[in-house]
């Protein structure tokens, strides 16, 4: 189930039903595109005036990466609960587990050289028997570079059944807009730093802080030349968003 939320949608999966919806696609070699949605990503959404991003929104699936669309969503009347936040680091080593028993095959896209590979490596070493390539994600992504194709070639080539795109918001989904009907891998997604947690070249913060929606504190205070304007002023665009979303009667709320 899909619900309205701040100009976009955002999708109701758990744990459980994103393995099961994965795992369904790349059976059926069914193209889906799983994209994260934040509060960052839907101003990055409204933003960009991009008619292109907004049609990879429309056909995207949108897994909840962040407790205050749970609680926006319950203030709107929706069946949300801290069940459906997904991050990476929640999401990441189940994923590695099904896929492994699975018998499917990832290529992970993204990041800088060390961790990326530091990370694949851990993962393997964790789930033996594990099929996953990767390529950092420092590359000029112009649809026209030879360098892009020689990276889509070598995605392609290596045949996976879902690919991991993390390569920062807006870029890895305008890269995924520009490739996606040149890519074989029936599932698309996006993740983030979701490597750099797993090779520790970025720190995670205390699980107590995910749960309680003040990841962005912790961030902030680790990064704060790159997300001040992330936490402290895109915000004030959101509020007006969900000020907008709460003054519509529950009919207007529509679910699809």
């Amino acid at each position: 189930m899909a619900y309205q939320l701040l100009g976009t949608e955002v999708d109701d999966f758990n744990l459980s039903s994103l393995l099961d919806f994965m795992v369904h696609s790349a059976r059926s070699k069914e193209r889906n595109i799983i994209l994260s949605q934040n509060l960052h990503g839907i101003y990055t959404y409204h933003k960009s005036n991009s008619e292109q991003l907004k049609s990879l929104y429309a056909i995207a699936r949108k897994r909840i990466d962040g407790m205050p669309l749970v609680w926006l969503g319950k203030a709107l009347g929706y069946p949300l609960t801290k069940e459906n936040r997904l991050t990476w680091v929640d999401l990441m080593d189940p994923l590695m587990e099904r896929v492994r028993d699975e018998n499917l095959k990832v290529f992970y896209l993204g990041a800088d050289e060390v961790s990326v590979s530091k990370g694949v490596k851990i993962l393997k070493d964790k789930y033996k028997g594990l099929e996953i390539n990767y390529r950092h994600g420092y590359f000029d992504s112009q649809k026209e570079s030879k360098e892009n194709h020689d990276i889509v070639t070598m995605i392609n080539t290596y045949d996976p059944d879902i690919l991991i795109v993390g390569m920062g918001m807006p870029r890895q989904e305008h890269w995924i807009l520009g490739n996606k009907d040149e890519l074989n891998a029936p599932v698309i997604m996006t993740c983030g730093a979701a490597i750099e947690y797993v090779a520790g070249t970025v720190s995670t913060p205390p699980r107590w802080m995910g749960r309680t929606g003040l990841e962005w504190l912790y961030r902030l205070q680790e990064d704060p030349n790159r997300f001040w304007f992330r936490y402290l002023i895109e915000p004030w665009y959101i509020f007006r968003l969900a000020a907008s979303d709460l003054r519509k009667p529950p009919l207007k709320r529509i679910k699809s």
